[in-house]
């Protein structure tokens, strides 16, 4: 006779079975990890699916990046584990069509019961009545459960439930079906084995042991598990990093090298908020806070816009006071100020090169007010801010004014200055090729210690005023153009130092990022052999 029902376990040749018939119609499936695993998941698949594409795609919307795939994921699990018992109260429950589910052949019901009496054990079953169609079975944890027998097959059913929670109704379902697993299992031992069975029993065991605890510590559970998932879902969201697009999490040349752009401007303003928008195609992230004049002791509103570049970098697109833009000084004022008070709060030393910077800019200022013949007029762009990130404080010279001194003392001085602004001037000549022998021929009279010194006082402001206006890659080729030069004139041998970083930093550099740190290292040398700045 041919057996109308099959056994779901979850295995390979099941799924290719139930591939053929499309669902679990005429299937009775085991309550096996494997079994329980595979039901839910293909129950739930295009609900999984859609959470974990909802999530991406709010993820991303919202500036968080591969955060967004642990938000796809939450929301794919929040559905796993919250839908899984409605799927197994559906599939385990007796009103399932297992299909026809016969006596063995040349078995009578009689010879059934006796079989199943024999072979039958499940602690928690404590009582097993018989009648002439049906056999009861008794659990004063579980319920009350009857298998009859019908001209459709054996069919089970549950006749009484202990607890009247809807909550808990999947729970005898599951209980029903694994009754019936072990009848089958002894009437069909070729269908189940003794150890699917064991498994089921055991797995059942735990299932009701987790629905022991008290109901409050349920809704505790419930309750930590939502506001984790919020917590998550609001960080990723409308956090920092999300509302700026990453900004405040990097870093910019202008502020120190220690600290993300966030860490400075919120260690200097209350209140700050992050936001961003996009115009003509850009996108632009701003950051309000709030800040005191130290004068008048009011509060002022100061926005910082930040322009996101199409290669993924940024800069400082302009700043407001109050809801004015500044001009290009006072941005650098606020600047300096954010600089100051992050390195005296956080205990850090001067070492990021814009101080040096604005130590100069305010010398300049201070004997330009003072002179009375002279005025500095800084008038705001008409057409577009001039970013401060991305701009110097030194101008290129367009005529070099030598120092002027009181005395022949300081004649030396003076040859060092025109020497270092040749040098300057004519670096461009040497990589070119176009530099004649008798000029190389005139730097050399001049003696390699003299060279040296006006060198590096060159290389110092140019590489120096490289970064500041185009950045730390175009700042790093200078300094490679000042090395050939100076190798080209008197060799190698002095500039061991110099050269050592330079062999040290890897080939190919492409990015700001990859460049910062050996242009720093090579300031940082220069002005540990107290080079100086050629531009007034």
């Amino acid at each position: 006779m041919k057996e109308l029902f099959e056994i779901y376990d979850g295995s390979a040749e099941a799924k290719k079975a139930k591939g053929k018939s499309k669902n679990l119609s005429g299937f009775h499936p085991l309550f096996t990890a494997a079994a329980r695993r595979s039901i839910a998941l293909d129950a739930l698949k295009i609900w999984l699916l859609l959470g974990f594409v909802l999530g991406v795609v709010t993820g991303v919307a919202a500036g968080a990046g591969a955060v967004s795939v642990f938000l796809g994921l939450l929301i794919a699990a929040v559905i796993y584990f919250g839908f899984r018992d409605d799927v197994y109260k559906k599939v385990y429950g007796p009103e399932h069509d297992r299909g026809q589910l016969p006596l063995p052949e040349g078995m009578s019901w009689e010879e059934a019961v006796d079989r199943i009496r024999r072979g039958f054990a499940n602690p928690d079953v404590e009582q097993v009545t018989d009648t002439a169609d049906a056999m009861t079975f008794y659990s004063k944890k579980r319920g009350t459960y009857q298998l009859k027998n019908t001209a459709d097959g054996l069919k089970m059913t549950i006749l009484t439930k202990p607890s009247k929670s809807s909550k808990k109704e999947y729970l005898y379902a599951v209980f029903s079906s694994v009754l019936l697993s072990q009848v089958i299992a002894i009437l069909y031992p070729e269908k189940i084995s003794a150890e699917q069975v064991e498994e089921e029993k055991a797995a059942v065991r735990k299932l009701f042991g987790a629905h022991k605890m008290p109901l409050v510590i349920e809704l505790a559970i419930t309750a930590a598990f939502v506001a984790f998932a919020a917590y998550v879902l609001y960080t990723t969201l409308y956090s920092d990093s999300a509302r700026s697009k990453g900004i405040s999490d990097s870093y910019l040349n202008v502020f120190p090298s220690e600290a993300t752009v966030g860490e400075v401007l919120d260690d200097f303003f209350a209140d700050g908020k992050w936001d961003n928008y996009e115009q003509n195609g850009v996108t632009y992230v701003s950051y309000t806070g709030i800040g005191q004049n130290t004068q008048t002791g009011e509060k002022i509103v100061i926005g910082i816009y930040f322009k996101l570049n199409s290669d993924k970098t940024f800069g400082i697109d302009r700043m407001t006071w109050n809801g004015d833009t500044m001009n290009t000084l006072e941005q650098l004022g606020v600047i300096s100020a954010l600089n100051d008070s992050y390195r005296e709060s956080h205990g850090l030393a001067s070492s990021n090169a814009l101080d040096s910077a604005f130590d100069e800019l305010e010398n300049a200022l201070d004997d330009a007010l003072a002179d009375s013949s002279s005025s500095v007029s800084m008038a705001e762009p008409e057409s577009e801010t001039v970013s401060v990130a991305e701009s110097t404080v030194y101008d290129e010279p367009e005529e070099y004014t030598q120092n002027q001194t009181e005395s022949d003392s300081t004649g030396y001085e003076i040859h060092q200055n025109s020497l270092a602004e040749d040098i300057y001037i004519s670096i461009g000549d040497y990589t070119s090729g176009n530099m004649t022998e008798e000029q190389k021929a005139e730097f050399r009279s001049y003696g390699e210690n003299a060279f040296y010194s006006a060198w590096q006082d060159a290389m110092y402001s140019d590489v120096y005023r490289c970064w500041g206006r185009y950045g730390y890659l175009v700042a790093w080729e200078q300094f490679g153009d000042y090395l050939d030069f100076y190798e080209g004139i008197f060799g190698s041998e002095r500039l061991k130092d110099y050269d050592s970083i330079y062999n040290n930093a890897p080939t190919g550099m492409e990015t700001d990022d990859e460049a910062g740190y050996y242009v720093d290292e090579v300031l940082a040398l220069a002005e540990k052999n107290n080079a100086d700045m050629i531009f007034n």
